[in-house]
């Protein structure tokens, strides 16, 4: 079933989000859409994905990157044709890549989210602290 599949972080500082990556396996086919989300559900971007390889990483690059706070809770996430990567109890404790983190499951809710449906939606539905390895391209903001 098509579905939308996401992921909760935040940033140490603040910085943009140019782009939304996802891995992607060789039977997950058709289009695939980005977007990028506040905590409470507000689509901040959205990006298709075009040019894509037949598995692998997926990046899309937004028209125009998003600002974003520092100790603010965002959603990345990508609408698949319901074939997608999933490691279960992987966001049972936070994954730190440099500035970003990616929420421990019961941080902010569940991570590793999802929301059934044939168009873009809101994920907010949490099943075993899994990754659908979504990510973001993430630019720091400099100092002054």
């Amino acid at each position: 079933n098509p579905v939308e599949l996401g992921m909760k972080f935040r940033a140490d500082i603040a910085g943009t989000i140019s782009a939304i990556r996802f891995y992607k396996g060789s039977r997950n086919i058709g289009t695939h859409t980005g977007s990028l989300w506040s905590s409470t559900g507000t689509r901040l971007a959205t990006v298709t994905f075009t040019g894509e390889t037949a598995s692998g990483w997926q990046t899309a690059t937004l028209s125009q990157p998003v600002a974003i706070q520092a100790n603010t809770t965002y959603v990345a996430s990508y609408h698949s044709n319901g074939r997608y990567s999933v490691n279960n109890n992987f966001f049972t404790s936070e994954v730190v890549n440099g500035h970003l983190h990616g929420l421990a499951s019961g941080a902010s809710g569940g991570n590793g989210v999802r929301a059934y449906g044939t168009a873009s939606a809101f994920p907010t539905s949490s099943v075993n602290a899994a990754n659908y390895w979504v990510d973001v391209v993430f630019n720091p903001q400099l100092a002054a």
